[in-house]
């Protein structure tokens, strides 16, 4: 099944990782939420993609630098529209209450060092849903940390790599040895080179930076990744849709042409 994550939950239509978001990215029919996780200054785990928390609430600082207790004053929805004014930012246990066992969660562990793992693998194995889960990481120590304290939990290495044509071999034998489950390269690079260079070694691929860019979304669908992270999953399911339509008709023609 192709892996149609909404992006910080459905983020075209409510605040990114809010539980507005994640309820709107069910309603939207995707495959999976994805959210990203930081630390507050008291060691708690909560949903937010930047280091600071002035881009999508109103308040200022850096996370890191601000308590559970302060965090849970600030709107985290106001910024989007005046309809989600007065959404909060989420813990991760909140998170998993509300939507773990409605749709499986992509966690992007965003800090290696402050405890994350910890927490994720407390959370999932005080529900028993190792399989609904997958944690996400440019950073090699949170996969190795998983891998190490929770060995059944799938990871994604999220890579940034240039130039692919070289770095393809290195990518998928550390993908192996991270003993990771999917690879997740820029969009804007992928090649069908890649993925089925990837696909060779049974590993799947992930694109990531698709943000709700049609064309680029289309073009990956049409290389063969196994899915990807996208802002509005409704309009990915559309681009599915016309992708699978067109081949059905492809497909069709062909036939037609070898009968005659």
């Amino acid at each position: 099944m192709f892996l149609n994550i909404a992006h910080r939950g459905d983020s075209s239509r409510a605040p990114e990782n809010t539980l507005a978001a994640f309820e709107a990215g069910v309603e939207a029919g995707a495959s999976a939420i994805e959210l990203d996780l930081r630390c507050t200054a008291d060691g708690h785990v909560v949903a937010m993609h930047d280091e600071s928390v002035d881009r999508t609430t109103d308040g200022t600082g850096a996370v890191e630098q601000l308590t559970l207790e302060q965090v849970r004053k600030l709107d985290a929805g106001g910024w989007f529209d005046e309809r989600f004014a007065g959404e909060g930012v989420p813990t991760l246990a909140e998170v998993f209450d509300r939507m773990v066992d409605r749709l499986p969660l992509v966690l992007h562990v965003k800090e290696d060092g402050c405890g994350i793992e910890r927490t994720v693998i407390e959370e999932v194995n005080r529900r028993g849903v190792v399989d609904r889960v997958t944690v996400s990481s440019d950073q090699r120590g949170v996969l190795e940390s998983i891998h190490r304290l929770a060995p059944d939990l799938a990871t994604t290495w999220i890579a940034w790599f240039r130039d692919w044509r070289w770095w393809m071999w290195y990518v998928a034998g550390k993908v192996q040895r991270l003993q990771a489950r999917r690879v997740a390269p820029p969009a804007s690079q992928v090649t069908e080179a890649m993925v089925d260079y990837f696909h060779g070694r049974g590993i799947v691929v992930r694109a990531w930076g698709v943000g709700r860019d049609d064309r680029l979304a289309a073009r990956l669908i049409s290389l063969g990744v196994d899915g990807m992270t996208f802002d509005d999953p409704r309009r990915l399911t559309e681009l599915l849709n016309t992708a699978a339509a067109d081949t059905a008709a492809d497909t069709a023609a062909s036939t037609d042409k070898d009968s005659e």
